[in-house]
């Protein structure tokens, strides 16, 4: 019998969680937590109150169909309310991805279709590694951070906690982003950014908002 596992809000991310966890056929999908019914073909199971629940009558897999658009305090809120129920928060994986032996993922972190984490790269947890991403060698990406579609990441990169690197944007190799920080899709960063930094363009420049 697999074990179970439940969806923590609903949307366009989690319809991508969704499939892998199907794909994969490592868990039984139970249904979705969120503020209101949105129609899934997954069964509703209730609001985040009904998390105790659901992992008293013998669900204790969880995962977040919360996406990350630049503000992750939502998603840092339901962490520690789901961790203080005594969820698991595996990590989900696509078939398609490929990950180095040596790689090092965190709890609850996604990793989308056809994206790579190479050699020797340490991914924190809660992170997003969307669709088509590559995490070059030696990478080192913070906790609740998200790797947007198809970005690359040079070798050597450091990204801090609570990240957004935009959708086809380019970190070259032995560049450090700082924590909080935003690089906007389809920009090239080229040197190091500081924390709390919204950078866009080619090459990236700091927006002062």
């Amino acid at each position: 019998m697999m074990n179970r596992i439940v969806i923590i809000g609903f949307g366009g991310h989690a319809k991508s969680v969704i499939d892998s966890i199907q794909a994969a056929g490592e868990y039984e999908l139970v249904g979705y937590t969120d503020i209101e019914d949105k129609y899934s073909s997954l069964d509703y199971l209730g609001t985040d109150e009904s998390l105790k629940g659901i992992y008293e009558s013998g669900t204790h897999n969880a995962t977040f169909g919360l996406g990350y658009m630049g503000k992750s305090f939502l998603r840092d809120r339901l962490y520690e309310h789901v961790k203080s129920i005594g969820f698991n928060l595996p990590v989900i994986i696509d078939p398609s991805a490929s990950i180095a032996l040596d790689a090092e993922i965190g709890e609850g972190t996604y990793v989308g279709k056809r994206a790579v984490v190479n050699a020797d790269s340490h991914i924190g947890k809660m992170c997003i590694i969307n669709t088509g991403s590559i995490i070059e060698h030696e990478n080192e990406i913070g906790d609740f951070t998200h790797i947007a579609v198809g970005t690359v990441l040079c070798g050597n990169v450091k990204v801090g906690n609570h990240c957004l690197i935009g959708a086809n944007s380019t970190v070259l190799q032995g560049v450090s982003v700082g924590r909080n920080s935003i690089v906007g899709a389809g920009s090239v960063v080229l040197s190091n950014i500081g924390d709390n930094a919204i950078v866009v363009g080619i090459p990236a420049k700091e927006k002062r908002i």
